[in-house]
């Protein structure tokens, strides 16, 4: 890459975009032959070779919750650039150290569960010693955003603290996540468990504040409204929001003795967060359509933040309904989980982190021809469209095999004929679902391939 061509926030950016741009390739790959996995014919020749679902399915949900960290990571570091300049060499020597160890991590997580050497838990299903270098990392990182941010912290925008608090929170619910290390939870199976599934809901938390900081600041940067991170709307989607992190994990205890009005403290608060979140939806998409640039150049950024919005307030009805505590038992173990997190994780986080990573190309490379031909193209808006409707489809799919499999289940009765092909269902929506994404992707990479060319404007 020619240095006199870009700055070192600059490359910076560009190392982690493709750093986030490759987890989420992994997590797609790993997750097509896990949908593989559903229908006999390939299970079987899996098994054969050796590979088991036990193997897949960690490496699909480390990768994915790689993805949605590192891409709130790019974009924090984004607002660093913007606001406090060039990185310090101590800054470039930080970044470089928090690399080498994800990297050193990602690939270590990559080769070992393959080979058998898993933890055996929830999203944290790898060899714990990956652990130390992933956290080592996050470290890093927090250091250098908190030297940032830290003089005149109380004066800044509602972004700043959603970042700090998902950083630090990140640390604690990350090593709460390792708490079945200690001799004396591994001895209580079911505090054990509760502590588990606890900080499984505490570590979406995390990533949830991150997000929601990005997309407050991405409003902020289209339209130019300052007010927007400013707002008691904002605040009070913080308030909220730290709060839920305190209390969500409920949702992933109600199996567990526990008392009730925990259960419904945690619903009540989760359901003020996604409303409070609808109306910040609203007044970001409000602020940017007021100030849309005539060039059409950030269309793909407001295609993916208006989709988010559309399905977030679809996704409200679902988790009213499954959050609901006589209603989750009904529920629990079923695919109608499976729907509301996959879909949560990637309508609402992943459509914002689209949004991002399309304002981030543009930023980056304002080449006219560039946005128009790779950023912005006709093919571009063609695969939002495609996988917008594929994501559509997969939901139902499993939306429904959930609730045939909870009423039949509740009623003690088989499970209708056409549940024998959801399985193909699964595996077609899924299929589609993860080659736009993919594709999107393969749109969007010439300019980091080529970032020399992308960058130079035309005479």
């Amino acid at each position: 890459m020619n240095k006199s061509l870009f700055k070192s926030s600059e490359r910076m950016l560009i190392v982690l975009m493709a750093s986030a741009a490759a987890c989420l390739v992994i997590s797609l790959l790993v997750g097509a032959l896990a949908a593989l996995y559903y229908a006999p014919e390939f299970s079987g020749r899996f098994q054969d070779l050796g590979i088991s679902l036990v193997q897949l399915r960690p490496l699909h949900t480390t990768f994915a919750a790689s993805w949605i960290f590192l891409g709130a990571v790019c974009f924090v570091h984004k607002y660093l650039f913007d606001t406090f300049g060039e990185p310090s060499v101590g800054d470039k020597k930080r970044f470089r150290a928090q690399m080498v160890l994800w990297g050193i991590a990602g690939l270590g997580i990559l080769v070992s569960v393959p080979l058998g050497f898993t933890s055996g838990r929830e999203y944290l299903g790898f060899h714990p010693i990956f652990s130390l270098a992933i956290a080592a990392g996050w470290i890093l990182f927090a250091i250098t955003f908190f030297r940032k941010v830290g003089p005149g912290f109380w004066e800044r925008p509602v972004y700043v603290y959603m970042w700090s608090a998902g950083i630090l929170y990140f640390l604690y619910t990350f090593a709460e996540g390792h708490a079945y290390l200690l001799p004396f939870v591994r001895k209580h199976p079911v505090a054990d468990l509760a502590i588990q599934w606890k900080s499984c809901g505490t570590l979406v938390a995390s990533f949830n504040l991150m997000i929601y900081g990005a997309l407050i600041y991405l409003g902020e940067r289209l339209s130019g409204d300052k007010s927007i991170g400013q707002s008691r709307t904002a605040f009070a989607l913080f308030g909220v929001g730290l709060l839920n992190a305190f209390t969500n994990y409920a949702h992933h205890t109600y199996h567990i003795p526990q008392s009730h009005v925990i259960k419904w403290i945690a619903f009540l608060v989760s359901m003020l967060e996604i409303i409070i979140l609808i109306r910040v939806y609203q007044d970001v998409v409000s602020s940017i359509r007021k100030k849309r640039q005539p060039s059409h150049k950030f269309d793909a950024v407001i295609r993916f933040t208006e989709l988010s919005k559309y399905w977030n307030l679809g996704l409200l009805s679902l988790a009213v309904l499954i959050s609901v505590p006589p209603w989750n038992s009904l529920i629990h173990g079923t695919h109608v989980v499976v729907a509301h997190a996959m879909v949560s994780m990637l309508a609402i986080d992943s459509y914002i982190l689209f949004a991002v990573m399309a304002f981030m190309l543009v930023q980056l490379f304002p080449k006219r021809e560039t946005i128009r031909n790779h950023i912005n193209s006709v093919a571009v808006r063609r695969t939002i469209n495609l996988l917008n409707a594929s994501l559509v489809g997969f939901f139902f799919c499993i939306l429904g095999s959930g609730l045939i499999t909870a009423v039949t289940r509740y009623l003690d009765i088989e499970k209708p004929w056409v549940m024998q092909y959801f399985p193909y269902f699964f595996m077609g929506f899924g299929l589609f679902l993860g080659s736009f994404i993919l594709r999107l992707i393969w749109l969007w990479l010439p300019p980091l391939l080529e970032p020399e060319r992308n960058k130079v404007f035309s005479s």
